[in-house]
């Protein structure tokens, strides 16, 4: 339809508003309740414009266009009807700008000097609004709070956790959390963004730097598989905030806390910072030209002394493109094939018939056109939080969403169906009982990485894609690191070269180099502790080993006790760098800030290894440039890949008690860990461990939970009996520092 602005002419869409046609072609109209991703409320009453032979200004964010409509946004009438409206915005508001968070950067401020007037006619007292404690990462201002209730719709509308509610009315309305209970929603700092004003504000943040003093540098998140758009602000080298950059394909205009706070572990006082070789037994700090030669002499003289199969290559799914990329590149060139990434693994017997790399089945933004989803083994709400978003618009749009995992957990989303079941089951249902879901509809089902953890992993994965095929579905994948798509692609496999192709002898996956007792083990970007499936093996593997080099960011108690040499690399922040998410897309970012001097970029300490070895010579350029020409040909549907055939996966028996792992959401890499903001959180005091009520009954009320482990004894006190749980079941998280710090699942014993 046809539609005139300041006497120009416009074509609308049919149901468009007036600022969504304005914000469409370029018009700025001022506004404060009005998000394009939140209800319309017209409450604040800024967006007034004039609209011919309509008496009085109309509100832009709630009017419809119609046909030959002549709208005013800088007529005489709009302009007194926007100052009147502003004056009365300000009339509590405090003049206290200069020590407000959201100076240069604030809405009000805006709009106030191009809509306002110079002058109030309000001499009164302003009122006060006391502030409380809502968490660690929101600090409040309430006083200057307009009451526009954008905090407020985003928590009912697009997170679905509804923390805050508007109470009283006229003057003394006020927005509060309910019933004194604080803000812990893993979304909850999308309010801060949302917030015109500085009422809600980012508490980290709080006073450390001026908004005109930031530098901005766009980037990655490296802290899921989803590889959300950020934008961080850096001020004397150092990242002090993180804002969303919108990607309406990924992760529209929002972000997840652990995202946005995550940068902080950047800064923990256990960096690597300085390169180390054992001597003596002590480690000692040495220039990076004995550092290298050192390094490559151990490789030399482990491949000459005992041979290619006693090097083991490790490598996190949490590095860049181009570290997996040179990695491989660097040991296989030597003719090394025990390499791997999948070190929260251990059952391997499903890796032959795996497709190129995990991948989700769909784009992110075509979740909500499928019928059914099916989540097997994944907790969206704690471990892939910006996707709740997406799954609560599917719930909405009538997608029929249901949990199948070996624990009993809520969601922010609806629900058509949640089932527990223990490892044996789970195994068993896709084969037998089977979801009660229309097979005629469209279906996605989801595998979590909580499944990866699981000794029987192979069994799952071949029931449940046989059960997709029998019905049609789509399948696919949320992995446990942001980049396992790329490493998986890359060849950081020991039964597969780069892009997919089968070596000629396939090496050790990770759980044999373990148990094998390598003579040497390379590290690249991993923690003993927390990384591996089994921390007690590792322990004892670098024990026995003759040599180990780590790679690495910091410095924890097992690399500083059994490294022989420690290089200092970078963080994703301190390097340039690129990630596939999990729906193939690749994204790359340039350096955020730079590393202390005695710091090295992952990718370039790698090169100079290669250089040293005439195994090539790169730079980021470079590797990009083939990176990108390699994945043109690549087909990333997983539907179109192998099926899984003839697995024999390890016998389990309902004789088990089983031990599973939850992913904690802030424990889920290196940097997160260190996070100290979001180790304050609700959910990072949360240290229970879950027992089934079965086994609870055999307790006889006693208050200490003892448990037997790869032949170790524990006490544990803080433990919890939760009846959602399937019997004969035990579920701990994989917090930073966690009760039982042995194998992620199997077997353990309980002693009554």
């Amino acid at each position: 339809m046809k539609v005139f602005i300041n006497n120009k002419e416009y074509k609308a869409r049919e149901n468009e508003t007036i600022i969504e046609l304005a914000d469409r072609n370029g018009i700025k109209i001022p506004r404060f309740c009005y998000h394009k991703h939140l209800s319309v409320v017209a409450s604040c009453r800024m967006c007034l414009v004039e609209i011919e032979n309509i008496e009085h200004a109309q509100p832009a964010c709630s009017t419809p266009v119609q046909e030959n409509m002549k709208i005013f946004t800088h007529s005489n009438k709009t302009k007194n009807a926007q100052k009147n409206t502003m004056e009365f915005l300000l009339i509590n508001h405090p003049l206290d700008c200069p020590i407000c968070d959201q100076g240069g950067e604030c809405e009000l401020q805006d709009v106030s000097i191009q809509h306002g007037e110079s002058h109030s006619n309000y001499l009164e007292f302003k009122r006060v609004v006391i502030d409380k404690d809502v968490g660690p990462l929101i600090s409040t201002e309430m006083t200057r709070c307009i009451h526009c209730s954008r905090c407020v719709r985003f928590g009912e509308e697009v997170s679905n956790n509804k923390e805050l509610g508007l109470v009283n009315r006229g003057e003394h309305m006020e927005i509060r959390t309910f019933i004194e209970e604080g803000i812990s929603s893993e979304l909850s700092g999308n309010m801060i963004d949302l917030c015109p004003v500085g009422a809600l504000n980012n508490k980290p943040y709080r006073y450390r730097a001026r908004t005109w003093d930031l530098q901005q540098h766009g980037a990655i998140s490296p802290h899921d598989c989803i590889g959300s758009n950020i934008y961080y602000h850096t001020y004397n080298n150092e990242i002090v905030r993180a804002v969303p950059k919108e990607n309406h394909d990924i992760n529209q205009t929002w972000l997840s806390d652990r995202d946005r706070f995550g940068y902080e572990g950047i800064y923990s006082e256990d960096r690597a910072t300085k390169p180390m070789i054992r001597n003596n037994k002590k480690l000692v700090e040495c220039e990076k030209e004995i550092l290298l030669n050192k390094t490559n002499e151990i490789i030399k003289s482990t491949i000459n002394d005992f041979g290619l199969d006693q090097i083991g290559c490790l490598i996190s799914a949490q590095s860049t493109s181009e570290e997996l990329f040179l990695f491989q590149h660097l040991f296989k060139s030597m003719n090394i094939q025990n390499i791997d990434h999948r070190t929260n693994e251990c059952d391997f017997n499903y890796q032959e018939n795996y497709p190129l790399m995990p991948s989700l089945g769909c784009n992110i933004n075509d979740l909500d056109k499928f019928d059914n989803i099916l989540l097997v083994g994944v907790n969206i709400k704690t471990e892939f939080p910006i996707l709740t978003i997406r799954f609560n618009e599917a719930s909405k749009n009538n997608t029929k969403i249901f949990s199948i995992h070996f624990d009993s957990l809520d969601e922010d989303f609806e629900l058509a169906g949640k089932i527990a079941l223990n490892n044996s089951d789970l195994s068993k249902f896709f084969d037998k009982k089977k979801p009660a879901i229309n097979t005629n509809n469209k279906t996605l089902i989801i595998i979590g990485p909580n499944i990866n953890y699981l000794v029987n992993q192979s069994q799952i994965l071949d029931s449940i894609t046989k059960y997709s095929k029998s019905i049609n579905a789509q399948q696919g994948y949320l992995t446990d690191f942001c980049n396992s798509t790329s490493a998986w692609l890359f060849g950081n496999i020991p039964h597969r070269n780069f892009g997919g192709q089968p070596t000629n002898k396939p090496g050790l996956n990770v759980s044999d180099m373990i148990k094998s007792g390598l003579s040497t083990y390379v590290f690249f970007n991993l923690e003993p502790e927390h990384d591996f499936w089994n921390a007690s093996a590792v322990t004892e593997a670098l024990n026995k080993s003759k040599y180990n080099i780590f790679f690495t960011s910091y410095v924890t108690p097992l690399i500083e006790r059994y490294a022989d040499v420690i290089i200092p690399i970078s963080t994703f922040a301190e390097t340039d760098g690129s990630f596939i998410n999990i729906e193939g897309t690749y994204q790359a970012y340039n350096k955020i800030v730079n590393p202390n001097k005695n710091i090295f970029e992952g990718w370039s300490i790698l090169n100079n290894l290669i250089k040293m070895n005439n195994l090539g010579d790169y730079n980021i350029s470079s590797i990009r440039s083939f990176l990108l020409k390699s994945l043109q040909n690549i087909d990333f549907n997983y539907s179109k890949n192998k099926k899984f055939k003839n697995i024999n996966s390890k016998s389990i028996t309902n004789n088990y008690i089983y031990k599973n792992t939850l992913r904690h959401i802030y424990a889920s890499d290196q940097i997160v860990r260190r996070s100290k903001s979001l180790n304050l959180t609700e959910q990072s005091h949360n240290k229970f461990i879950y027992i089934s009520s079965d086994l609870g009954q055999i307790l006889n009320n006693k208050d200490t939970l003892e448990i037997r482990e790869n032949n170790k004894n524990y006490k544990v006190k803080n433990f919890l009996i939760k009846k959602e749980l399937p019997i004969n079941t035990i579920v701990y998280t994989s917090s930073f520092n966690n009760t039982l710090n042995e194998s992620k699942s199997g077997h353990i014993t309980i002693k009554s």
